[in-house]
């Protein structure tokens, strides 16, 4: 064969700066759409768990006046979720989104577990 009709090599090819910077942006928005998964699926889940606990700590701080307790209790876990919501995708960093869900989530349970018993 004669040298100038021969294929580029597998350096050649990466080692060319327009096939390895769309690999690079390929790789860095996958991992940007799996971010926002994440914080769509923190948000959710974690936003209902901070409510719901929200809601029991509530419930039972004011156990003797039952109807204002649950609606007490409803008005400000709809207003948690929301708020847990809008603060997870508000940070910049996903660990502190995720340790402002998670580390709240423990507090109210073991405030839940002691009131409760």
């Amino acid at each position: 064969m004669n040298s100038q009709t021969e294929l580029p090599t597998l350096d050649a090819i990466v080692s060319n700066p327009t096939v390895s910077n769309k690999i690079k942006s390929r790789a860095s928005l996958m991992t940007y759409r799996l971010m926002i998964l994440y914080r769509f699926i923190l948000a959710i889940f974690g936003g209902y768990i901070l409510s719901t606990l929200v809601a029991i700590v509530t419930a039972q701080v004011f156990a003797d006046y039952r109807a204002s307790a649950v609606m007490t209790a409803t008005l400000l876990a709809f207003t948690v979720h929301c708020c847990a919501f809008i603060w997870v995708f508000m940070v910049n960093k996903t660990l502190k989104a995720s340790l402002g869900i998670i580390i709240p989530s423990i507090v109210l349970f073991m405030i839940s577990q002691v009131l409760g018993k």
